[in-house]
């Protein structure tokens, strides 16, 4: 719920998510639903996951 709140820049549900648990374990889920969701679409789109989070950033391919 966090990270689609962010998304949608709806700051009131983003701090609501965020009181449910511990910066620790909402950092954790964040980075957790991140490198989960890099895999996914680097399968989706047949290249690295380096690619992808590369891409995503606006960086210039290695």
């Amino acid at each position: 719920m966090y990270v689609a709140a962010c998304a949608e820049n709806d700051a009131e549900r983003s701090a609501e998510a965020a009181r449910w648990v511990s910066p620790e374990a909402l950092s954790f889920g964040v980075n957790e639903l991140a490198c989960r969701a890099v895999l996914a679409l680097a399968r989706e789109r047949g290249t690295s996951p380096q690619n992808v989070a590369r891409s995503l950033l606006g960086l210039p391919a290695a």
